[in-house]
């Protein structure tokens, strides 16, 4: 079957490489001899007449679309430009909208099906059910069309085996185009390479925070050493990449796996840059993994330390140690480890003391980073549940974004909400001797310049507009 997938260009996230398409691109071809494009938009800041012409010259049998919450609109614009292209294109969803909002956007007309949460075994089953004329009604993991209802399947089975799934589809994409495009590329808020490429080595987490989204369910499903420390080997030897950020839900979640992933690194005597930009949990860490960390490249860890209100803890349901974190972030710039923190604001109910804890908890530790996340509702998850925002229309989603207030679910005035956030981002950087610290640990001088003055310009923005 000939299949496009598609990343859209909304131009609201960065053209970050795609790696869950490239992991649906390489489960497809591992089930059959099916022809393959992916089209990045965000990469490419194609427009709408050059996504078109790309579909037109590779006459598809089935179009792909994934994309995140914030990018529904684009999702739909696209669905609905390939159904002019050939009404006889079959248009599937997935990604993160897909997941969060199956309900209402199986209802597009232009969209045949959605595909739910991890999708390798999922769009392998469809593309099977629709290339040999089987009844697709059984297959989980997917929402269709049956007559004029709609139907959403049981969530597929998780893959227990992870390492069963081909390593991503690298050479679908030109990776050059990340590596020198004029955007950033990276999750890394103080990336100092150029040459950066994402890396699952586990799926899933066992935790309950209230705000997750949950895609990878609860039961952590971790990659063999083996298999991930050869993919770094594979990124390293053919596409010359410099630094590898692990973007796991919870890395840390065993620790003994984490140090063999550092050990094997250490003894096949790789060079790599390693980070950790989706944040690991502090709490979980103990100095040896610290150690070997340093040892094995790291040179970033970020912490997701949400709140520091003991209340807010217990409300959001993550009931984090906040004193063992603080030894924790101490210990990791002790061994010379840039170290970031983020925090999020808002969650229902929140008092304008308790977000003052959180802000000075930043202020207070020695972090060389820190990002303070307004906090946003989205389907599916227990937070929206509280809230009785389980559904939510597709115009609402323009509404929900962690960089800017768009919904105060907080007991602050939104004009003060904007205030504390703009203040904290000021108060924790514009410090000379902050400054000093973020110029000494980072190795790359001319990307920390270029990372301050993009903090500025947020802080001047939010500051007087």
């Amino acid at each position: 079957m000939k299949i496009i997938l598609i990343i859209p260009n909304s131009g609201k996230i960065p053209p970050l490489i795609p790696l869950g398409t490239l992991y649906i691109a390489s489960a497809l071809k591992k089930a059959g001899d099916h022809q393959i494009k992916i089209i990045d938009a965000r990469v490419g800041r194609l427009n709408y007449k050059e996504i078109s012409g790309s579909i037109k010259s590779f006459s598809p049998e089935l179009v792909g679309i994934t994309g995140l919450c914030i990018e529904a609109p684009e999702v739909h614009k696209l669905v609905r430009l390939v159904k002019q292209i050939d009404a006889q294109y079959k248009v599937v969803v997935g990604g993160a909208y897909a997941t969060f909002c199956r309900e209402s956007i199986i209802e597009d007309p232009n969209i045949d099906f959605v595909v739910i949460g991890e999708g390798e075994k999922a769009i392998c089953n469809l593309v099977d059910a629709l290339e040999n004329g089987k009844n697709i009604s059984g297959i989980d993991g997917i929402g269709f069309k049956n007559g004029s209802k709609t139907t959403i399947n049981l969530p597929v089975a998780l893959t227990e085996d992870i390492d069963s799934i081909p390593l991503p589809a690298w050479g679908l994409i030109d990776m050059e185009k990340y590596f020198h495009g004029p955007h950033k590329h990276s999750q890394n808020p103080a990336s100092v390479f150029n040459r950066i490429a994402p890396l699952f080595t586990s799926r899933g987490c066992p935790f309950g925070c209230i705000f997750c989204h949950n895609i990878f369910g609860k039961k952590v499903r971790a990659r063999s050493v083996r298999n991930v420390v050869e993919e770094i080997e594979v990124l390293i030897k053919e596409y010359a990449v410099e630094e590898i950020e692990i973007i796991d839900d919870i890395f840390n979640f065993d620790l003994a796996r984490a140090k063999q992933i550092c050990d094997e690194i250490i003894k096949r005597g790789i060079k790599i840059h390693l980070s950790f930009p989706n944040a690991l949990r502090a709490d979980m860490m103990d100095e040896e993994l610290i150690v070997k960390l340093k040892k094995a490249g790291t040179y970033l860890i970020y912490y997701a330390i949400d709140s520091a209100s003991p209340e807010v803890q217990k409300q959001i349901n993550k009931n984090l140690d906040l004193e063992k974190s603080k030894e924790v972030i101490n210990m990791t710039i002790r061994h010379g480890i840039a170290t970031g923190g983020y925090f999020m604001l808002g969650f229902p109910g929140e008092t304008r003391e308790q977000m003052r804890q959180t802000i000075r908890f930043a202020l207070k530790s020695k972090l060389h980073f820190a990002s303070f996340f307004y906090v946003a509702s989205f389907p599916h998850t227990a937070l929206s549940k509280r809230l009785g925002r389980d559904t939510i229309d597709q115009e609402s989603f323009n509404h929900s974004d962690v960089l800017k207030l768009t919904r105060n679910f907080s007991s602050v005035p939104d004009s003060e909400f904007r205030k504390l956030v703009s203040r904290a981002y000021g108060k924790f950087y514009f410090r000379p001797y902050q400054m000093w610290r973020i110029w000494k640990v980072l190795p790359n001088k001319i990307m920390v310049l270029r990372n301050l003055c993009m903090v500025l310009g947020r802080y001047i923005k939010d500051r007087f507009h």
